[in-house]
């Protein structure tokens, strides 16, 4: 069960046509209590069904990272470009100068937005 400390979770609830936000059984009954019994979930089983599913999206969604990161590991452990040529061979030199020079400022510490657009003007200025 979600508790008040858990993220909370923003469902949309078919069988009522809602959507809610869910943390606990408490915040369920006090927020949505009378809405969820004039939509029809009026009996306890009714409410208990509801609150499972919820629970269950709850931990459906905490698993969403750990599962995500499996994939991502499984892919970069067995995945083999069909043509590395294509990846290894843009270098520096291929590229423009001004370009290099805006792409070394905007990963640098100090780097802001309007100086940013100042050198992408310039950049785009002399493609012109």
């Amino acid at each position: 069960m979600a508790t008040a400390g858990a993220p909370q979770l923003q469902k949309r609830v078919q069988g009522y046509g809602l959507h809610l936000r869910f943390r606990s059984e408490q915040q369920l009954r006090q927020d949505y209590g009378p809405i969820l019994r004039s939509r029809g979930c009026v009996s306890t089983k009714d409410f208990q069904q509801l609150l499972a599913e919820l629970q269950h999206e709850v931990a459906r969604r905490q698993r969403l990272a750990q599962e995500s990161a499996a994939r991502k590991a499984l892919i970069a452990s067995s995945y083999h470009p069909a043509r590395p040529e294509v990846y290894n061979s843009l270098q520096d030199a291929a590229l423009a100068p001004e370009f290099l020079s805006v792409a070394e400022y905007s990963a640098s510490p100090g780097a802001d937005l309007q100086s940013l657009l100042q050198r992408l003007q310039t950049v785009s200025g002399a493609a012109a």
